[in-house]
């Protein structure tokens, strides 16, 4: 059962008391990320998640960082493109306190100059640190390529020049604009008492944290997709993306998009993963992903191979997504396939956590929540023919993107297309 309320004041609450366990998952989520983000506010949104752990009125950074700690539950926080999450996950117990922590870094944050200009350093760390890491910059290369000219492909965390250029105005500023409640829910999953949570949380959340009314700003610009990108780096390997434009969140043939996914290269037993490592051996890490949006979507397709292999393994990967698309898949793949994802969501779901961020989730994007037996449900629905039209349109016609950083000594720019 979940509750769905707004304060007087337009907070969202979302509610969903599981009596099987002894923890609670409490998030504030606030409908900001990099893609509300200006050319000169670029890794605010990420900044200001820093800036929110390191003291409020109430309570200093290294209190913060203990309150959780002492009774062994944990405390994050979380910058994507479409939103930003502060989470605490507590035994059941501390279910006031992590309410009561959340309200004071929402509210009472103090955003001191000092430690503002301590966290630059820390975050421009964090980008050096990121950088470092080629399996996972090559993520924000290849979405910055997918959707070139858009926010969505600007990275999260931000540049060097934007980070050291921030100061406390330009940070309230955006702050200020979006963390108001009509743009913010407030989240709980786990066991607890409704009416204590709900009296609780209306004391500690009672009103706005300043007088802005909350105004959308679409993204006017579209995005323009590039067709190859390559960063020479000395590395052992070649870590490289394919992909095409995808699904938005709430496009009715998502659920016909994560079985092509899932049986690609979404698990041990998917094509990718059985074809190009265990047979050939040719990589250690091989899958493919989705991400989606309010309004667009990429798909896409992720290896590490050293760079004598890099031309045989993008043959190899094209070549399983024309056999998938030429030849497509048997009844009883489709079966195990389903069988997999809905295994896969009910195992997640036994996360307090996870319940939590579905529930927000779902509302901002589909302004509701959608039960385990609902997404069964549309998982069920999927047919072969779903499977064969959802593949036209994802492959049929349509070029691959293709980045890459290592060492590569083949060009990425010929037209790749199945």
């Amino acid at each position: 059962m979940v509750i769905k309320y707004n304060l007087d004041n337009g907070l969202t609450v979302l509610l969903e008391p599981i009596d099987s366990v002894v923890s609670i998952s409490a998030g504030l989520w606030v409908k900001a990320g990099s893609r509300h983000e200006k050319k000169d506010q670029l890794g605010y949104a990420h900044f200001i998640e820093h800036m929110l752990f390191k003291g409020t009125e109430n309570y200093t950074a290294k209190e913060i960082a203990q309150m959780a700690d002492r009774v062994g539950g944990q405390h994050n926080a979380i910058t994507n493109r479409e939103y930003t999450c502060y989470y605490i996950n507590v035994i059941s117990d501390f279910l006031e306190p992590s309410i009561d922590l959340l309200s004071d870094i929402y509210y009472r944050s103090l955003f001191n100059i000092k430690d503002i200009q301590k966290e630059k350093n820390v975050i421009l760390e964090e980008i050096s640190m990121y950088e470092d890491t080629p399996d996972e910059i090559i993520h924000d290369i290849f979405m910055e390529t997918m959707l070139s000219k858009h926010p969505l492909g600007n990275s999260i965390l931000g540049t060097p020049e934007s980070i050291s250029a921030a100061d406390r105005k330009k940070l309230l500023n955006f702050f200020n604009q979006y963390y108001v409640n009509e743009n913010c829910i407030f989240a709980i999953a786990g066991k607890f008492n409704i009416e204590k949570a709900k009296n609780y949380i209306t004391s500690c959340f009672p009103q706005n944290h300043n007088d802005n009314k909350f105004n959308i700003i679409e993204n006017s610009v579209k995005p323009i997709r590039l067709f190859h990108k390559h960063i020479n780096k000395d590395l052992e390997q070649i870590h490289f993306c394919l992909g095409t434009e995808g699904l938005k969140k709430d496009d009715p043939d998502r659920w016909a998009l994560y079985t092509i996914s899932t049986i690609l290269g979404g698990s041990v037993s998917s094509r990718l993963f059985q074809n190009i490592r265990e047979k050939e051996g040719l990589c250690y890490s091989i899958y493919s992903f989705h991400s989606s949006y309010h309004d667009t979507g990429v798909f896409g397709i992720y290896c590490g191979t050293s760079p004598d292999n890099y031309k045989r393994v993008l043959n190899l990967i094209m070549k399983e997504c024309k056999n998938l698309l030429k030849k497509g898949i048997t009844e009883q793949e489709l079966i195990d396939i389903k069988a997999y994802i809905k295994g896969n969501l009910a195992l997640s779901l036994e996360s307090t956590e996870v319940r939590m961020g579905q529930l927000a989730r779902n509302e901002i994007t589909y302004g509701r929540n959608f039960s385990f037996i609902e997404i069964v449900e549309q998982i069920d629905k999927v047919t072969l023919n779903d499977f064969e039209r959802v593949c036209k349109k994802l492959f049929i016609d349509k070029r691959f993107t293709v980045v890459s950083i290592g060492k590569n000594k083949y060009s990425n720019d010929k037209p790749l297309y199945l």
